[in-house]
């Protein structure tokens, strides 16, 4: 029986696929790193810790685990990282514990996109089946503690190259807090010698018509270039705005949102 010429060139097609990929994988093993990446990308990004080690295993994956981690967290709000460690754990030279080690490290990889003075480090010790021959496992825990304020206090929220300063109720004056006035007066001399630029833009919660709130948010940005004015940075550097109460960061249904979203952000633009 004559085999049909066609079915003879389709078990050939299929063979001259099997043997390319045979060789490709099984003899020049060119495919290895394809398989390591398909790996290397099904990792979570969570830090992982080897036994006695103060600092993660390198993950590919880490920077977008810590946007969605970090996305989490609410204006104003402060990072607490716990660092987890075992008794038998070497204890780590620079730290008072292996834990506090691993949570300064966590907290050096959260830069530039969330600032130290947001986060808080603590230790805590486990019992789990993490041994010398383990392999990386989680040490550390992540919570996020919120900002409470009064009705009448003002803050100074950072992060990354731009700053927040709330203001009371129906203000357009910063407020009166030596803090505020320390912070911006450290600012500008960390850049007065720069070519930075500052956008300041002020913003309002949703009480009161459009005009007024837009008049506010911009009164509020004004305060805070005139700060930056009087300590030494030229008019020309400074852009100043108000969004009024179109860009809120949080709803303003209770007095704590509202006063979220009465602010100026000042962002430094190197």
């Amino acid at each position: 029986m004559r085999i049909p010429l066609w079915i003879l060139a389709l078990l050939f097609a299929g063979y001259s696929v099997w043997a390319v990929n045979h060789w490709h994988c099984y003899k020049c093993q060119c495919c290895k790193g394809d398989t390591a990446a398909l790996a290397e990308n099904k990792t979570s990004g969570v830090p992982l810790f080897k036994w006695n080690a103060s600092q993660p295993e390198p993950d590919a994956n880490f920077a977008a685990w810590k946007k969605a981690m970090l996305a989490k967290g609410g204006q104003g709000d402060t990072l607490l990282i716990t660092g987890l460690y075992r008794a038998a754990e070497t204890k780590d030279a620079k730290a008072a514990n292996l834990g506090l080690a691993r949570a300064a490290a966590l907290r050096s990889m959260m830069a530039p996109e969330f600032p130290d003075s947001r986060i808080h480090v603590a230790a805590k010790v486990v019992e789990d089946d993490l041994n010398e021959t383990s392999g990386p496992k989680e040490s550390a825990a992540f919570s996020w503690l919120k900002m409470v304020l009064k009705k009448d206090e003002g803050a100074i929220i950072e992060a990354d190259n731009a700053v927040t300063f709330l203001f009371p109720f129906n203000s357009t004056e910063k407020d009166r807090d030596p803090a505020v006035d320390d912070y911006l007066k450290n600012l500008v001399e960390k850049h007065k010698a720069t070519t930075a630029t500052f956008s300041v833009v002020g913003h309002s919660d949703d009480v009161g018509e459009d005009a007024k709130n837009a008049a506010l948010g911009l009164g509020r940005a004004k305060s805070i270039a005139k700060m930056l004015m009087d300590n030494g940075i030229a008019a020309n550097r400074i852009k100043t705005e108000s969004k009024g109460e179109s860009e809120p960061v949080t709803g303003n249904s209770t007095e704590d949102g509202r006063h979220q979203n009465r602010r100026v952000v000042l962002t430094v633009n190197r």
